[in-house]
């Protein structure tokens, strides 16, 4: 029983009819059958998404970035790649391009997630050249990190680069993109330690690379730039 963290399109998000949409869930409905059986899709915050995978409550948790100290407590399976940005309303604040810039703003991000850590590190980068930190604020997922920014709670949210892109594409006028992208990342189907799953799942999206299933859900979501060759299990983090 996989579980899907409510985030924010093309990832997963919840249609005005209370269903479950995006790549992630569209990719873990086919998992199931690939790997012989079915798959059921339960929504949670990332954050209890994780606590529950150590718990055993869940089978897997898709949209996980692989990083180093999680590979200390999960097994992965990889599925995507992609990288991280920042979101502002169109007529908000405007970041560069450099991470030193973010010093003095209040930025908004999912609690647990990897770019939590990378954001600490550099507020501790400004603080030492003199700078104002940044005053890291997490939220329980990309939508309302998102929603944040919008209300002006915090100057930039954190989002995927494909997120940000999405939204810009369907709500023209209503968010940019600013600041640096960072944090590229391999994501993946999380498991638990040592019980063979992620083997099951990386075959499983193998077999579904290989029937055109896996180019067909990411392109639905115009979300093809996030396509990997092949799964494999536990690969090196990038970041």
């Amino acid at each position: 029983m996989p579980q899907q963290q409510g985030t924010a399109l093309p990832y997963v998000a919840t249609s005005s009819a209370g269903q479950l949409e995006g790549i992630l869930p569209a990719l873990a409905l086919a998992e199931g059958p690939a790997m012989g059986g079915a798959t059921k899709n339960v929504t949670t915050s990332f954050e209890s998404s994780l606590l529950g995978l150590k718990r055993k409550i869940y089978a897997w948790v898709p949209g996980a970035d692989v990083t180093a100290e999680r590979l200390k407590s999960f097994d992965f399976a990889t599925t995507l790649r992609d990288s991280y940005t920042f979101e502002a309303p169109a007529g908000g604040v405007t970041i560069g391009n450099s991470m030193m810039d973010l010093c003095g703003h209040s930025v908004g991000v999912v609690a647990a997630s990897s770019p939590v850590a990378v954001l600490q590190t550099q507020s501790g980068a400004c603080t030492k050249a003199g700078k104002k930190p940044i005053n890291v604020q997490t939220f329980a997922d990309y939508a309302t990190a998102g929603l944040a920014a919008k209300s002006h709670r915090v100057d930039v949210a954190v989002l995927s680069t494909s997120t940000v892109g999405y939204q810009i594409k369907t709500d023209p006028g209503v968010w940019k993109e600013t600041g640096p992208k960072f944090d590229y990342v391999i994501i993946g189907d999380a498991t638990p330690k040592g019980n063979g799953m992620a083997q099951k799942l990386a075959d499983a999206v193998n077999k579904l690379i290989a029937d055109g299933t896996y180019a067909k859900i990411l392109a639905q979501y115009g979300a093809s730039d996030l396509a990997i060759k092949k799964s494999v299990v536990n690969p090196t983090p990038e970041s």
